[in-house]
C-alpha cells in the first residue's frame, strides 16, 4: 500500500491568486498577510506525506507574517507539534518566546494549543506534525514548548533535522509495515533533541521519572477536587518541600494542575460528542467545584468564555463539512490530528 502524498502549489497563479489559495490552504493552521512588496511575487509550495499518526513534509513561501490566535485555537478540532526546521530563510517571533531571530538549520517549535506570532522572510522549511497525545508524554515540559527555538548546531537537534530530511526524502518507497516502525523511534529522538535543551538552570532540579510519574497521576486524578499537594505528595511517599521543588519549572504544581483541569475542559468543549453536556458537568468532572471559579480561569487562560469556544468550535466543524472537498489533503491531515 502506498504512502498517503498530498501537494500543494500555486506556479500556475499569478501572485494575487496565490496569496487568496494559499491563505485558504494555511487557514487550518494560520492566519497570515503578506509582508511589504511580497505580493507582487508571492508564491508557496507544500508537499507532504501521511505517515500513520505524523506528517512529515517540505514546505516553501513567499515572505509573510503567520498568526495563531487564541479565537483560532478556539474554533481548532486538533491538537499537535508543529517542528519546524527552516533550510533557508528566516523567522523571528514578533511576540513572546524566543528574542533570537532563527537561523538555517535551526528547529522551531509550534504548540497549536498556545498563541503564535511569527514573521518570516522567504523561506524553505521541512515539517514534522505529531499529535499531543503521542508526544506530551515523552517531553519533560509539554507545555512549555511554544514558540522555541533550538539551535541547529547542537548534535541532537542536527541528528533530528538530518533524520526528518532522509525521512521525507525515502517515504515515498516506504511500506506501511516499515512505517510503523519508524514513527516511535522518530518521536522519541524528537523528545530527546528538546528535553536535552531544557535551560541549564532547571536540568539539575528535574528528576525526570519521578516527574513523569507524578504528572500520570495528575492526569489520572484531575476529576478529584481533593487533589492536593499533600495527597499527591503523600502518594509518592515524598516531602511537600519536594514537589514544589519539581513543579518550580512548570510555575508551580497548583498552576501545573489547573492548566492540565482547564486543557481537559477545552477539549471536552470542542469535542462534538459531548455538545449535549453542560458547561459546569465539564467544569465538575473535572475537579472544578465552583462553575464561577471556573468560568473566571478558563476566561483568564483562554482568552474567551466557554460558551464562546464551544459556538466556535461548532462553527469551525461546520465550516470544515462545507469546505472539504475544497481542501487538499494535507490540510484534511492536519485539521483530524488530536
Amino acid at each position: 500500500m502506498q504512502i498517503p502524498r498530498s501537494t500543494f502549489g500555486t506556479r500556475n497563479l499569478s501572485p494575487k491568486e496565490a496569496l487568496e489559495a494559499w491563505r485558504q490552504a494555511i487557514d487550518v493552521v494560520f492566519d497570515i498577510r503578506p509582508r511589504d512588496s511580497s505580493v507582487e511575487r508571492f508564491h508557496a509550495q507544500v508537499d507532504m506525506f501521511l505517515l500513520g499518526d505524523i506528517c512529515i513534509g517540505s514546505a516553501k513561501g513567499g515572505a509573510q507574517y503567520f498568526d495563531r490566535s487564541r479565537r483560532k485555537i478556539g474554533r481548532d478540532m486538533s491538537d499537535y507539534y508543529l517542528l519546524q526546521f527552516y533550510l533557508g530563510g528566516i523567522c523571528s517571533v514578533r511576540e513572546g518566546g524566543s528574542a533570537r531571530a532563527m537561523q538555517s538549520g535551526d528547529l522551531f517549535i509550534v504548540d497549536a494549543a498556545q498563541p503564535l506570532a511569527t514573521a518570516t522572510t522567504d523561506y524553505s522549511i521541512m515539517n514534522l506534525i505529531v499529535p499531543r497525545r503521542l508526544f506530551a508524554p515523552l517531553l519533560r515540559a509539554p507545555d512549555e514548548q511554544s514558540q522555541r527555538i533550538l539551535p541547529g548546531n547542537m548534535p541532537l537537534v542536527a541528528l533530528l533535522r538530518e533524520h526528518v530530511c532522509a525521512l521525507y526524502r525515502q517515504a515515498s518507497v516506504l511500506s506501511m509495515e516499515q512505517v510503523r516502525g519508524i514513527i516511535q523511534p522518530t518521536l522519541e529522538l524528537a523528545a530527546s533533541a528538546i528535553n536535552s535543551n531544557v535551560a541549564d538552570k532547571h536540568a539539575p532540579s528535574v528528576n525526570v521519572a519521578l516527574l513523569a510519574a507524578i504528572r500520570r497521576h495528575i492526569d489520572d486524578n484531575l476529576h478529584d477536587p481533593e487533589l492536593s499537594p499533600e495527597k499527591v505528595a503523600a502518594t509518592f511517599g515524598i516531602s511537600r518541600r519536594k514537589l514544589y521543588y519539581l513543579f518550580e519549572f512548570s510555575e508551580g504544581f497548583a498552576s501545573y494542575v489547573q492548566e492540565r483541569r482547564l486543557r481537559r475542559c477545552h477539549e471536552a468543549l470542542i469535542d462534538p460528542a459531548r455538545r449535549t453536556a453542560s458547561i459546569a458537568e465539564i467544569a465538575k468532572e473535572n475537579g472544578f467545584t465552583s462553575t464561577v471559579s471556573f468560568s473566571r480561569a478558563f476566561r483568564r487562560a483562554i482568552g474567551m468564555t466557554a460558551r464562546e469556544v464551544r459556538a466556535l468550535a461548532a462553527q469551525g466543524e461546520a465550516a470544515m463539512g462545507l469546505d472539504k472537498r475544497y481542501r487538499d489533503e494535507w490540510a484534511q491531515w492536519i485539521v483530524q490530528m488530536r
